[in-house]
This record gives structure tokens, sequence and C-alpha cells, in this order.
């Protein structure tokens, strides 16, 4: 008779790790599918690496979410103990994604400018995060709360990228539904996967601090921390970008307005 055998005497389902092979095999595949994604999609026009980068984070944030909501409902047990809860899917889905954070990673480092140092200091923080899940098959359930974020991040990315690139539609009441479900869809799924989930994240730690290992528990405190401050530099940026395009806006509507008095004859005092 086969014997369960649990982390800790407080875990709901029983400790089954998953060989660490498996996480170096998804994790290649995954970096693979992005390589040949990025060689499929790339333009020949230099200083095009933002949007291209773009593009590909925007693919990688909208699989993931989809891998994430599959997640959800082939398991929704997981709940009950993300610690302690694990299966072979949930485990493809967080190296799928540290796959890609790898990709990333060299690719802002080969293009890195002072603006990319922010995210290279995210993603080593990722990795590690996430990666130490994996070797120890242990708090799963919350590598996935942790990726949850990525649901915002392909409204953050799809804004950039409505800027950058014409819908189909060329109407004027289409880009304008369209910008308005992004930005409104941005400040929701911001506020709810990015602070929201950073608080859940803490009030866990804290709660069931005593079924993690120190050192483990000071190490996902220290990263949690990191990624809430990232988070909030990242809510400011988005709230000033959005005040300054909304001022150049006003600005050029006042230029216009200007023009027209000035060049429209009809509109001239006599």
């Amino acid at each position: 008779m086969h014997t369960l055998f649990y982390f800790h005497e407080s875990d709901i389902y029983p400790y089954e790790p998953i060989q660490p092979i498996w996480m170096i095999i998804y994790a290649l595949l995954s970096l693979g599918f992005f390589y040949i994604t990025n060689h499929m999609t790339k333009s020949n026009l230099k200083n095009n690496w933002l949007k291209q980068n773009t593009l590909l984070s925007f693919i990688h944030s909208t699989i993931c979410s989809i891998l994430i909501l599959i997640a959800v409902l082939r398991a929704p047990e997981m709940f009950d103990d993300p610690l302690s809860h694990s299966n072979y899917f949930n485990y493809a889905v967080i190296s799928f994604s540290i796959g890609y954070f790898f990709w990333d990673f060299f690719d802002c480092l080969q293009n890195s400018t002072l603006s990319t140092f922010p995210i290279l200091i995210h993603h080593i923080i990722v990795i590690t995060f996430l990666s130490q899940i994996l070797l120890r098959t242990r708090n799963i359930g919350y590598g996935l709360y942790a990726l949850s974020l990525e649901i915002n991040s392909v409204f953050l990315h799809a804004r950039r990228l409505l800027r950058w690139y014409s819908p189909v539609s060329s109407s004027i009441y289409y880009k304008n539904l369209l910008k308005l479900f992004i930005d409104t869809g941005n400040y929701i799924t911001f506020i709810i996967f990015r602070f929201g989930v950073v608080l859940i994240a803490l009030r866990a730690l804290y709660l069931q601090r005593n079924r993690l290992e120190p050192i483990t528990h000071l190490f996902t405190v220290i990263s949690v921390c990191a990624i809430g401050i990232l988070n909030i530099v990242l809510f400011y940026r988005l709230l000033k970008n959005q005040i300054s395009q909304k001022t150049k806006l006003k600005d050029k509507k006042l230029i216009a307005d200007q023009i027209l008095i000035i060049d429209n004859d009809i509109l001239l005092p006599s």
C-alpha cells in the first residue's frame, strides 16, 4: 500500500514532487517558441526593438492569461491550499513563463538602456522566485497567483500597441471605443491583479509563516515587496503618461482652434 507523504502536517494535499528535468524541458520549449516567434514577426525597420519586444510581451501575457484560466477551471481545488496543491499542468504553465522571462531578459540585455534596468531586476526576481517553486514542487498555487499579474500586462501592452499600430477598422468611433475598453481594463486589472495579488500574498505569508522554512519565507517576503514597489512605480508612470497625453491633446485642440480662427476669413471680425 502506497503511503502518502505530507510536506507539512497542516497540508491538505500530499507531497508529490515533480522531477526538475520537466522544468528545464518546458522552459526550453518556451524559449524556443519565443525565439521562433520573434524571427517570424520581426520587422526589417531599424530602431524597432521596443515595438518588437512589446509585441512578444503581449503574446506571452495573452497566452499566460489563457493558461491560468484553464488551470483554474481544471483544478479549482487549488484555492483550498495553494501551498501544497500541485499538478503537471500548473507546473508546465509556470515553466512556460520562466522560459519567456529568460528570453526577454537576454533580449533586454542585448538592447539595454537605462529604462530596461528595472525590467532586468524584475526578471531576475521572478525567475528566481518561480524556479525555487518548481525545484521544490511547493507553493505552485501561489506561483499562479503571481503570474496572474500577466492579465493586467495584456492591457498594458495592448495600450502601447494601439498607439503604434492602427486597428483593422478606420472608424474613429471604433478606435475611441477600443481605447476606452483598454484603458478601463488596464486600471481595473492593475488594481485587482497587481496591487490586490501583492496584498493577498503578504497576508498569506503572514498567516502561513509557520508552514514555510525561514529562508524561503524571508526570500518570498522580499520578492513580493520588491514586486510591490515596482508596481507602484509602474502605476505612477502609467498615470503620469495618461495625464501627459491628455495635456498634449488639449494643447493640440487649442492650437487647431487658433489656426481655424486665424485662417478662416469668415470668422474674423469685420
